[in-house]
């Protein structure tokens, strides 16, 4: 508070005191005092108005200094009411106390929509759990329909990427046999020797997949603001979390004929199921705008304090203008409104819940070549140690 602005705010008194000088200067004179006794008391009255003046504007303005450092330091400003300084003023109180019923009012609106949403999430989380057992019935029907049965193909393959995925992963000459390789044969060797209704029944697999994923994605999105309620940090190997995701989409791989190359040596500690998600929404979105002759790369590296996971693809890319949004929620850049299937959800909730892990998630991409998307997993110092301490009791 400046001096001018309290001087402004009492306008109207201060113009009753200049109007009640002139009057009783006026009076004293027609009553025949003499100018030295007319002067004097105006000069005693403008005294004493200055003292009042000035006390008050001191008083007022250590008030709303504790007002003001009160509300920039409580984090729940709403109850500046309840913490106000003590006043002496009536018009202080009065202010007080039609904060204290507006706040309260407020709160209570604030607490009924909070319950709201919880029972929203509730029943979102609720009903995600019971659509999952006909989607699941779904698939194994598909599959027995099919005649194809993953579970006795899948597992070779990937051991056989495991086996073959070390050294570097980024030469024509090195890379390994693609994990969708086997599949694409026992597929196509099954589609060739049996009747049209197999093929109908792939497709229907497909599009049941599609939908899980969409149910995943509500339930994640449900629980994402509340991740610590199912948290689970454990010693994780990227190469099985890897390996999970592409054998759940291996359908969507082998429709699209895209290639995938493993190589992540290294584990971390952190949530195995929140991690598989993350890498799904992206794997989702590499076959979505992939090019031609799609290939996934999935690798780590070790930094010095921490893996870097390194998800790259050659697909369309993304334009450099649009590169620093695509964590934005809901969008979905020129690329999505030419698919037109886009929702502009899938990076935003990795970049959410890759913040709730304490994850740095990052991109860098070129169009026409494709897109890298990089997973920082840092390491703590306490965590280093016990490992240091286990080695040395193992080695003793």
């Amino acid at each position: 508070m400046r001096l001018t602005d309290f001087l402004r705010d009492r306008g109207m008194l201060l113009l009753l005191h200049l109007v009640s000088m002139c009057l009783a200067a006026a009076f004293f004179r027609l009553t025949g005092y003499s100018g030295t006794n007319t002067i004097l008391f105006l000069t005693v009255w403008m005294l004493l108005l200055t003292v009042w003046l000035l006390i008050t504007f001191l008083q007022r303005r250590r008030f709303f200094r504790e007002a003001r450092r009160i509300l920039d330091k409580v984090d729940q400003r709403y109850l500046l009411s309840e913490l106000l300084p003590d006043s002496v003023r009536l018009e202080d109180r009065l202010y007080r106390e039609m904060l204290h019923r507006s706040n309260k009012s407020c709160i209570e609106r604030i607490r009924q929509i909070e319950e709201d949403q919880r029972d929203y999430k509730e029943y979102i989380e609720s009903w995600v759990h019971e659509i999952k057992a006909p989607i699941t019935g779904i698939a194994l029907l598909c599959n027995n329909r099919r005649g194809f049965a993953p579970s006795d193909t899948i597992p070779q393959t990937l051991e056989a990427s495991k086996s073959t995925s070390s050294g570097s992963m980024y030469t024509e000459a090195e890379s390994s046999i693609p994990l969708s390789r086997k599949w694409m044969s026992r597929e196509k060797a099954a589609d060739e020797t049996a009747p049209a209704s197999r093929a109908d029944y792939l497709t229907i697999s497909l599009e049941n997949q599609k939908i899980e994923n969409y149910v995943d994605m509500v339930l994640y999105y449900a629980r994402s603001e509340e991740v610590y309620r199912d948290y689970l940090i454990r010693e994780t190997s990227l190469e099985d979390v890897a390996c999970e995701v592409l054998d759940k989409n291996h359908l969507l791989l082998i429709r699209n004929r895209v290639r995938a190359d493993i190589n992540c040596r290294d584990t971390v500690y952190t949530d195995r199921k929140w991690i598989a998600f993350i890498l799904n929404q992206m794997l989702l979105n590499s076959v979505k705008y992939r090019g031609e002759n799609p290939l996934l790369r999935i690798s780590t590296r070790r930094e010095r304090d921490g893996v870097l996971l390194i998800f790259e693809d050659n697909g369309i890319g993304i334009r450099q203008e649009e590169l620093s949004r695509i964590f934005d929620k809901g969008f979905t850049g020129s690329n999505g409104r030419d698919n037109g299937r886009s929702t502009g959800m899938g990076l935003y909730l990795c970049k959410k819940l890759c913040d709730r892990l304490g994850i740095g998630l990052s991109a860098e991409s070129e169009c026409g070549v494709g897109t890298k998307l990089y997973l920082e997993f840092p390491i703590s110092n306490y965590i280093l140690l016990t490992n240091d301490q286990f080695n040395c009791l193992t080695k003793s």
